[in-house]
């Protein structure tokens, strides 16, 4: 609504000075008006907008320090803006600063508390860090809401299964491969879902399901090693039940090597 507001006063403005020189007020008072009239554009907000299109096509294009500069920039001209905060902690974290990243979403949650997408990227920054019992914290808090942001059943799966609770990881990763078939991070977690859960062929029918959509060269070699050996990466088979519900009960301290780091 800003932008179009920004671009009628800019686009009046020159009509409003037509309308001063039929007044035929005199040059040396119609000067300063002109001027007051040419800086009534609210120039800093669109060009932040702007500004916001370009580091999101540099993020896209692989160069998120790009995206930093330029997120910087157009937060001097509008601070506290919640959905910069947000683009800039995500090109913080993709330029490997990720504990600058956690201070920009720490302070953006601090404006804007209620913000599902800044919870969910505060969830994944904290699982990042390895902080499993803070990140669950986090998402927690998007559950009562009507509407989960995009991606929030696979964080919660992997949330859960290095907390240690593979059967509500389950129901998250059904729910999210059941609206996203052909994600191989989303079959890979569900892989070693079944696999913890004691069901090791429905594990590796995942990781062979998983391997056939193309994923990534890092998740590839995941995807091989888990195929080769999974007892190897993800220990045995099936769990301990009393065990999986005290790690589930035990937050951060609770963290385990169920998982291997997924690119």
């Amino acid at each position: 609504m800003w932008v179009i507001m920004g671009k009628g006063i800019v686009a009046g403005s020159g009509a409003f000075v037509k309308v001063l020189k039929k007044m035929r007020i005199p040059a040396e008072l119609l000067l300063p008006v002109i001027l007051l009239v040419s800086c009534a554009d609210p120039s800093g907000s669109l060009a932040s907008k702007d500004l916001e299109a370009e580091a999101h096509k540099a993020l896209l294009s692989g160069n998120p320090s790009r995206a930093v500069r330029i997120d910087r920039e157009a937060l001097a001209r509008t601070p506290g803006d919640v959905a910069l905060m947000n683009n800039l902690a995500v090109a913080l974290d993709r330029s490997g600063k990720k504990r600058e990243a956690e201070r920009v979403l720490r302070d953006a949650l601090r404006k804007h508390p209620d913000t599902p997408a800044l919870l969910l990227n505060m969830a994944r920054m904290e699982l990042s860090l390895g902080q499993v019992g803070s990140a669950y914290g986090y998402a927690s808090r998007i559950i009562a809401r009507d509407n989960w942001p995009g991606g929030f059943r696979t964080l919660m799966g992997k949330i859960d299964i290095d907390r240690g609770d593979y059967r509500e990881a389950h129901l998250y990763l059904h729910e999210a491969q059941e609206r996203h078939p052909d994600n191989p991070l989303i079959l890979t977690y569900l892989g070693i879902v079944h696999y913890r859960l004691g069901d090791a062929a429905e594990g590796k029918k995942n990781f062979r399901s998983a391997l056939r959509r193309h994923p990534s060269k890092g998740l590839t070699r995941t995807l091989e090693s888990l195929l080769e050996n999974p007892q190897k990466v993800l220990g045995a088979s099936r769990i301990n039940e009393s065990a999986q519900k005290e790690t589930a009960l035990s937050g951060d301290k609770g963290r385990t090597l169920s998982s291997p780091a997924i690119p």
